[in-house]
């Protein structure tokens, strides 16, 4: 009796062991790169998974048998593959082909973690390097390639920053590798440009409100996610340089530039290094007259070097290192002449300017990250330092008592510990949870550079734990859920305004520590059963400390003396977006289109005080729509179109008023063409962009004149040529045209902003003609 009860115990080990066989795998697409989020299934069985940040999938305890294996995910035509397990675990890596340009692409900053755009409820806009490669051949300034290519962004201003440029009317959190360059406690909208085009692999813009990543993004998150090094190549490079100038007058106005990158991977190490040096000539309107040089991107000279090595620790630990300098600063041999505002412009005349030289000295990014795809059973965690040193000088200006020139010193030090957990509870309930901590140290002040203190220091340290829940319900609907809860501590010292414009300055003003804390949501359901139509409903919320130094900088004598606590407005934002949205994918034919309505209780908007900009705190609705589409009609010609409308008003005195120019952009559509005409030989683009006119405001009766911001905005239009020629798969020459029909015109901020010193007109037409040689 007992041999047949341990004969009988054996028999059920040995059965449970046959049962208790695993598959393993990866899935990639064409280009090797790992897909994550997508659904495997064997038929028959109840046995599913998730690809996880890498490909990676495991379907446990399979018995033996023959299955049909079914792997899915939107964006991706569906691929099934008959298996066969016996007494051993079997590994099997599949490749899937995209099926909609876009909806396929992997992003990272929506929701901190590795995911496909089709499986995210928002509206994400993704610049391909090849998008940033053709264009930077027409134009390096990476404003004007952004407002070309992202719905609902204003278009550049053809200066050094984004002044008046916005996400959806609200200002954007713009980003390098998730290290925040934006200063929002003193913005002074010089984070746009802040890295050169050159170390740029792709851009990541998500539109709406967010506080994934914390202060600031009250209209969306614009990340320049950084190049990553060759894996098939032990060395590897490319060589590029090219020359450009005005097509209207090309006297002084040549410029050029050359750019090296070297990569590659040796064993367990990776590495890119890349250096650029570029110098601008002076630009020219449409009739070949100097444009002025205020803010201006002429006669820059412009520095980069980036460096990014990495570790393969083992098959599930790394390590990677990351730095990158960037430097511009403005060599003007012209000054500002004449210009008044609706008559003419300003424009440049030879001349020296006094004070200190414009530009960024310098902007240093580094981060340290370190990642483990498997820190425990279904869970990966990535833990990154970084660290930002920004300074930047403004123009010289007679604006302060005695003149001089302003500058922006910000300084972040901060700590991100993410993790992932992938859940398989059954067929119709599955996904991830993303959740961490934000650690972040920001100090930023705005002295003269002759040492008086403007704005004081502000020193803001930040604590935020969150979560972010990802779950499909049911199979076909994708839930996404989470919170994020800000703690802020802002010390700022006792300090004394100074005079500048018709602000009296003098006044004293007992510093303290401002405290905050909020706890932000978002929530979102996307339905991704039919290809043909992915529909998604959202809620986000943002947080924000608005442009602090601004209002610190006007305190006015009170009753009892001035006080950071008491007689200065102080308040965060918290900034609500509704969305509705859907994408589609119709065989050669794709488009996407959403609807939002962003609302909050404090404003933005800046007023003119007696000749100062100064910060209404009033509450804000804004609602837009934008559409995209896009047709495949030949294997080598393509066509993509976009249109975006964005409208907003505010509570005033007497009601519901209009928001100024500088917050809210005319329509804008573009038009691109793209065409290969000798396949692998010559391609050519054609993009086209129309601006709207918006004309809501009419003449103060009591000045006369325009208000701040609300001047008159007419219509115009652009067209841009891009063109290639490969002599082999090495060497291209390039030829880029902006402005090709030579429009004559005033953008946006100009015509909007109604004060001379921005009523200046839009570059002419303007060549750039390169060669790149790759090895």
């Amino acid at each position: 009796m007992k041999r047949v009860l341990l004969l009988s115990v054996l028999i059920m080990f040995a059965a449970l062991q046959l049962a208790a066989q695993n598959i393993n795998g990866k899935i990639q697409d064409s280009t090797n790169a790992a897909i994550p989020g997508l659904r495997i299934y064997l038929s028959g069985t109840q046995k599913h998974a998730i690809t996880d940040a890498n490909g990676n999938f495991t379907l446990r305890n399979v018995k033996p048998g023959s299955y049909k294996l079914i792997a899915t995910g939107v964006g991706y035509n569906t691929v099934e593959k008959e298996v066969s397990i016996e007494n051993n675990d079997i590994r099997l890596d599949l490749n899937m082909s995209t099926s909609n340009v876009g909806l396929g692409e992997v992003v990272v900053t929506a929701g901190r973690n590795r995911e496909t755009i089709g499986t995210v409820p928002s509206s994400i806009t993704i610049i391909s390097g090849k998008q940033l490669q053709e264009q930077s051949a027409i134009t390096t300034d990476i404003n004007q390639l952004l407002g070309l290519n992202v719905p609902g962004l204003t278009l550049g201003t053809n200066t050094a920053t984004k002044k008046g440029e916005t996400l959806r009317g609200r200002s954007m959190l713009i980003m390098i590798d998730g290290i925040p360059q934006s200063t929002p406690l003193r913005n002074g909208d010089k984070d746009m440009r802040s890295i050169d085009i050159s170390v740029i692999e792709r851009v990541e813009v998500i539109k709406g409100a967010t506080a994934i990543y914390g202060n600031g993004a009250d209209g969306g998150i614009i990340n320049f996610i950084t190049k990553k090094a060759n894996k098939d190549k032990q060395f590897s490079g490319a060589t590029d340089v090219s020359t450009s100038g005005s097509l209207t007058n090309a006297a002084n106005s040549m410029g050029g530039r050359v750019s090296q990158n070297f990569s590659g991977t040796i064993n367990k190490f990776d590495y890119v290094v890349s250096g650029t040096y570029e110098q601008t000539g002076v630009y020219k309107d449409a009739k070949g007259q100097v444009i002025a040089p205020f803010q201006s991107l002429a006669q820059n000279e412009n520095i980069n070097a980036f460096g990014k090595v990495g570790y393969n620790i083992n098959e599930n630990q790394r390590i990677e290192l990351m730095y990158n300098y960037y430097r511009t600063m403005q060599n003007a041999t012209y000054v500002n002449s004449g210009g008044k505002f609706g008559e003419s412009p300003i424009i440049g005349v030879l001349g020296t300017s006094p004070g200190a030289k414009q530009g960024t000295p310098y902007n240093h990014n580094a981060y340290l990250n370190y990642s483990n795809k498997r820190i425990f059973r279904n869970t990966s965690l990535d833990v990154n330092l970084y660290y930002q040193d920004f300074y930047t000088i403004f123009e010289y200006s007679d604006y302060y008592e005695g003149g001089g020139n302003s500058a922006i010193t910000s300084h972040k030090k901060g700590l991100r510990v993410n993790l992932n957990t992938t859940f398989n509870i059954s067929p119709n309930l599955n996904g991830d949870l993303t959740y961490g901590v934000d650690v972040l140290n920001d100090v930023t002040e705005q002295p003269l550079v002759d040492g008086r203190k403007f704005v004081p220091k502000m020193d803001m340290k930040n604590y935020a734990p969150y979560a972010q829940l990802k779950a499909y319900i049911f199979k076909d609907f994708l839930l996404k859920a989470g919170a994020r809860y800000e703690n802020v501590s802002l010390d700022i010292p006792d300090f004394t305004t100074i005079k500048f414009g018709n602000y009296a300055g003098g006044v004293h003003v007992q510093g303290g520590n401002l405290p905050y804390d909020a706890l932000t949501f978002n929530a979102g359901l996307r339905y991704t059963k039919f290809q043909y139509f992915n529909p998604f409903v959202s809620f986000s919320q943002s947080f924000s400390l608005y442009d602090l130094g601004r209002t610190l900088r006007l305190a006015k004598d009170v009753a009892g003396g001035a006080s950071v606590k008491g007689s200065i407005q102080t308040d965060a934002i918290i900034t609500n977006n509704y969305e509705v949205g859907f994408s589609s994918n119709i065989g050669k034919f794709n488009a996407t289109g959403a609807y939002y309505v962003s609302t909050s209780n404090l404003g933005t908007s800046l007023v003119d005080l007696n000749g100062v900009a100064t910060p209404e705190r009033a509450p804000e609705r804004i609602q837009g729509y934008e559409f995209t589409a896009g047709y495949q009609f030949l294997p080598n010609l393509s066509v993509s179109a976009s249109y975006a409308h964005v409208e907003g008003k505010k509570d005033g005195t007497s009601g519901k008023v209009y928001l100024p120019g500088s917050r809210i952009s005319p329509d804008k559509g573009t038009l691109n063409v793209n065409y290969s005409p000798l396949k692998e030989k010559l391609d050519v683009g054609v993009y086209y962009v129309y601006s709207g006119s918006r004309k809501r405001f009419a003449l103060n009766p009591k000045t006369n004149d325009w208000d701040l911001g609300a001047g008159p905005v007419s219509s115009f239009s652009l067209v841009n040529l891009y063109t290639a020629y490969h002599f082999n798969k090495a060497t291209t020459i390039r030829l880029g045209v902006d402005n090709l029909f030579n429009a004559d015109y005033y953008p946006v901020m100009a015509q909007s902003r109604v004060t001379t010193d921005s009523y200046i007109k839009g570059s002419g037409a303007r060549f750039n003609l390169g060669l790149n040689y790759r090895f």
